[in-house]
């Protein structure tokens, strides 16, 4: 009896020391495993914040964007989860989620060769006036409507003038009663001579000893027949048939014209001006003796065309600079008012490129869509010429931006791009 009390008490021992040392292992085993948790937590910890995830940092923090407290991330597949929830939530003005090809801005060395269009006009250096010398009434008109074509020495109209029939008659009895004064006679045709008539027809009155009652007034130009008579422009605003709304000649037979009075315009085609628009955003580099390739209604001129003239001012009513490109037209083949297409060779431009369909232009500002963790948001650049379907970057952005190649495939007609520089 008294050895079962003692074998029950070792047996109660022995038991104790047993759960105390396995409660020891495993508090030792506990304090391991935590202790590796906690290593492998804070070497391997990153803070972001919920509203902007491309914010990430090593420590607890406030997000610089909207003042949030950051959080903690967590493992790879719950982070790409939240970040797509995330994008889906972004604005539809400042986000954009796409999987549009993307390029980035390169060094290039490209020609410069610009596009323009502009119209065949008259030079207007070529523009003439035909005034009446003399103040009389028409008797007869040689030609009979607008744009009539007409030769030097081609008869334009029968006038009489009182005036001009009385020095051919001081002429005559200068003729009749003193022949001898040579003086006054050559006075007397010079008057004449003045006054409109041509060296035969003083011939033809010294000859005949007689007044001529009609006095035909000649073309001293050739060209094509404007009138002015009726008309409140002057010649200076008259440089294009394309403006003139009448077809028929204003000036009429019996009509009166006065001494010194423009009656006609006499516009010659043999050279014209091809006036070009350039756009603003290649101002800067259009200059004087550019060659210039021409294409009219769809026929390419002869090479050897350049920039003449740049207008100094803005026509009105339009946003384009104007450059002349004088041509010459012996054959009267190239009509006015005929479109004309050109291509500009300003040389070669190194600069910063990107394609031209990588931007939008707003009007007052043009955009390209930034990438920026899986998003694309728009951003403000600032941009320079055209050349060869690639539009060159001042600043904006740099080489190691990386942007949609098309931007429009990233608009939206139901909002408004909007960028925060």
């Amino acid at each position: 009896m008294r050895l079962l009390k003692i074998v029950s008490i070792v047996l109660i021992f022995s038991s104790c020391d047993s759960t105390n040392e396995k409660e020891h292992n495993d508090m030792n085993e506990h304090d391991n495993s935590e202790h590796k948790n906690h290593v492998a937590t804070s070497q391997g910890m990153k803070y972001t914040c919920p509203m902007h995830p491309e914010i990430i940092r090593d420590k607890p923090g406030i997000c610089p964007k909207c003042k949030m407290d950051l959080v903690e991330m967590k493992n790879e597949e719950t982070k790409v989860e939240d970040t797509e929830l995330d994008i889906l939530l972004k604005p539809t003005n400042k986000y954009v989620v796409s999987q549009v090809k993307t390029v980035s801005m390169q060094q290039k060395k490209l020609p410069l060769l610009i596009n323009a269009t502009g119209k065949v006009s008259y030079d207007t250096r070529e523009i003439s006036t035909i005034s009446s010398r003399v103040a009389g009434r028409i008797k007869k008109l040689h030609i009979k409507y607008l744009y009539q074509p007409i030769s030097k020495g081609q008869k334009l109209m029968d006038i009489y003038s009182k005036e001009l029939l009385t020095e051919q008659e001081n002429y005559i009895y200068l003729l009749k009663n003193d022949a001898d004064n040579t003086a006054l006679i050559k006075a007397a045709e010079d008057r004449l001579t003045l006054q409109g008539l041509t060296a035969e027809q003083i011939k033809k009155i010294k000859g005949d000893k007689k007044a001529i009652e009609y006095v035909t007034i000649y073309s001293p130009f050739s060209g094509h027949l404007h009138d002015l008579i009726g008309q409140k422009t002057n010649s200076a605003t008259m440089t294009s048939m394309n403006e003139q709304i009448q077809q028929e000649l204003l000036i009429k037979e019996g009509m009166y014209v006065q001494k010194g009075q423009a009656v006609f315009n006499v516009y010659s085609i043999n050279k014209l001006w091809v006036l070009l628009s350039i756009y603003t955003d290649n101002q800067n580099i259009i200059s004087k003796g550019l060659k210039v390739l021409l294409t009219v209604d769809g026929k390419e001129l002869s090479n050897g065309n350049k920039i003449d003239f740049i207008e100094p001012e803005i026509r009105a009513g339009q946003n384009t600079l104007t450059a002349r490109v004088y041509i010459s037209n012996p054959n009267n083949s190239i009509k006015v008012g005929s479109n004309v297409k050109a291509i500009i060779d300003a040389g070669e431009l190194t600069g910063l490129f990107i394609p031209v369909s990588s931007i939008v232009d707003l009007g007052n500002n043009k955009v390209v869509f930034l990438k920026e963790n899986n998003l694309f948001k728009a951003s403000k650049i600032q941009t320079g010429v055209i050349a060869d379907n690639m539009i060159e970057v001042i600043s904006g952005i740099t080489e190691r931006d990386v942007i949609a190649e098309n931007a429009q495939l990233l608009m939206d007609s139901e909002s408004f791009i909007k960028s925060e520089n």
